[in-house]
């Protein structure tokens, strides 16, 4: 008979081997903090941050975008991000979810906008992605 505290027990063993949350490892967010304290804008950034806010889509050119407000860093930097549905398929995240990504950073005084989330081998490092609880979208 497997009693609860023995379940229990497998589990934490479970989670201390394995990882829990598929132990991926998080692009650091120092070229997207750098971009932001000077300013600048139209450069390539990796980083991540926890999904604050899934904000409503919104239609760009006549291709609907996902958005989101996502906090990054240790000082709560707030960037949005637009995640192209029409290159992409749509993410199924909630708020507090934590998130990887790779994009085009546009430099705002409150944050700053990030675009450009899918494959374009025309970009450097083949464009954009963003990874959601072990997948990748891109």
């Amino acid at each position: 008979m497997v009693t609860t505290s023995r379940v229990v027990l497998i589990i934490l063993m479970v989670c201390g081997v394995a990882g829990c949350g598929g132990g991926e490892d998080l692009p650091p967010n120092d070229r997207l903090l750098a971009a932001f304290e000077e300013g600048r804008t139209g450069v390539w950034v990796s980083g991540h941050g926890v999904v604050a806010q899934a904000i409503g889509d919104e239609t760009i050119a006549g291709e609907p975008h996902q958005r989101m407000v996502v906090r990054v860093g240790d000082q709560q930097l707030a960037v949005i991000i637009r995640h192209s549905l029409s290159q992409s398929d749509r993410i199924p995240l909630s708020d507090g979810d934590t998130i990887a990504f790779q994009g085009r950073y546009q430099f705002n005084g409150r944050g700053g906008v990030i675009s450009h989330t899918y494959h374009d081998p025309e970009q450097p490092g083949s464009g954009g992605w963003i990874r959601h609880q072990g997948q990748v979208y891109d």
